[in-house]
């Protein structure tokens, strides 16, 4: 199957991604044709002063993305990759604003970052902090989206009506799963069940239809063949991880020693991505049997919204629903003050009413146990968490500029909340708006 034949459709169904919650036409439309078209800039709760263990610098970058920018920074500062920090990951395919830290910062650092030429990136010292950059540092992000080539403006405020009153559903967007060839969790099944070697191999060289021919043959050839030193020989430059990683499999012979060599943020990406497929699972069966995130029922877990500097976020106080506060949850559900909330299964999860029912289906069927995700190593072993089925949102605060073939979206989304999945209950497009030659 060539490229241009995919429908976003297929694509999103292998991450799990199934069907809206709105029953109207959507606009159509492709997003991310140009990086400035895709306006990302992270809120961030971060102190700074004058000095301190840590540099806080801020980073306008575009067709960069977040893994592969700190790995380039850190070559040029000749620092270890391990003294980067970041709050959260952005697309390569956007214009970005984010914050990182460096550890250990010293004169040398301060003057080649007060000189640093980055080809599409512009980067701002900020000031010192006494700790890193962290997930917990980032309130959310705000967009300014360009949906172009729209088919139809129509059915707009009927659509934002429908969300308002269902719940926008807060699937993982494709990024999760390594958009170009969707195996990320592939490798994390691979890792829960402690079959390493597949999980190398997965990640180095499993063919996807979605990457171009040349480079997919190379990867098919890898696949069948499973010779590191052909990977060597074969493999582009630019395909930095798989390269160190044959690189590794050669000097130890050992698939698992390879996979440990990984930065700690793409070692915790595997199993992240596993139960985020799974979740995406679950939050599309709920769509497809309720029509509505907006019911619950006693075993269900919610979460509540708070207000936070003006934008509108959720507690991450999950709690359990039950016969005595299901009528209270329910009333807070309905007006948008409480949020359903699914499990991202781990060894602590206890499955209980419908998602455990859902769940015990959906491992039965993926081969796996929740104590699987009691991995032997810290990096791939998970304890489970919750995270809200609908994304928090202030529809007060949403602006839309609609043209005659472009519309402009600009809003708020909490961390963790993606974009893509927002704005596809308004598109509902056929168009794989990644599948773009840089």
């Amino acid at each position: 199957m060539s490229r241009s034949t995919l429908s976003l459709e297929r694509i999103e169904e292998l991450a799990g991604i199934r069907g809206y919650i709105t029953s109207l036409p959507g606009t159509g439309g492709k997003i991310k044709e140009r990086e400035e078209n895709f306006e990302v800039r992270e809120i961030v709760n971060i102190k700074t002063r004058e000095n301190g263990r840590y540099l806080i610098i801020k980073v306008r970058k575009k067709n960069w993305d977040t893994l592969n920018f700190a790995r380039v920074l850190s070559n040029i500062l000749h620092i270890s990759r391990r003294r980067i920090e970041f709050a959260g990951t952005k697309d390569k395919k956007a214009l970005t604003v984010q914050y990182f830290s460096i550890s250990k910062p010293d004169e040398k650092i301060v003057e080649r970052l007060s000189g640093l030429k980055i080809k599409d990136a512009d980067v701002e010292i900020v000031g010192y902090s006494d700790r890193p950059v962290k997930l917990g540092d980032l309130t959310g992000n705000e967009f300014r989206i360009v949906i172009d080539d729209v088919d139809s403006t129509s059915s707009i405020e009927e659509i934002k009506e429908e969300l308002q009153s269902k719940g926008i559903p807060n699937f993982f967007g494709l990024q999760r799963f390594g958009t170009m060839r969707l195996i990320t969790h592939e490798v994390g099944r691979h890792i829960i069940k402690r079959d390493y070697e597949e999980a190398f191999w997965t990640y180095v060289a499993k063919p996807s239809e979605l990457e171009e021919d040349d480079l997919r043959k190379i990867r098919e050839t890898l696949w069948n063949e499973r010779d590191p030193t052909v990977g060597i020989r074969e493999m582009p430059k630019f395909l930095v991880y798989e390269r160190s990683l044959l690189q590794k499999l050669i000097e130890t012979g050992s698939e698992l020693k390879a996979l440990l060599s990984l930065p700690k943020n793409l070692k915790l990406m595997f199993v992240h991505a596993y139960q985020s497929y799974l979740f995406n699972h679950l939050l599309s069966s709920r769509i497809e049997e309720f029509g509505s995130l907006r019911e619950v029922e006693t075993g269900d877990w919610a979460d509540y919204r708070k207000n936070e500097n003006g934008f509108v976020l959720n507690r991450e106080e999950f709690s359990r629903v039950t016969e005595f506060n299901i009528r209270r949850v329910s009333f807070l559900l309905q007006n948008g003050f409480a949020f359903l909330s699914l499990p991202l299964p781990g060894y602590e999860t206890r499955p209980e009413g419908w998602h455990g029912e859902k769940l015990a289906e959906l491992l039965e069927s993926e081969g796996v146990r929740l104590e699987d995700f009691r991995g032997e190593y810290p990096e791939f072993s998970s304890r489970g968490a919750y995270r809200v089925a609908e994304i928090p949102f202030d529809f007060e605060n949403l602006k839309i500029d609609i043209s005659e073939s472009k519309l402009i979206f600009e809003f708020f989304l909490p961390k963790g909340c993606f974009a893509t999945s927002f704005l596809r209950e308004f598109m509902k497009s056929e168009y794989p708006y990644f599948l773009q030659k840089d």
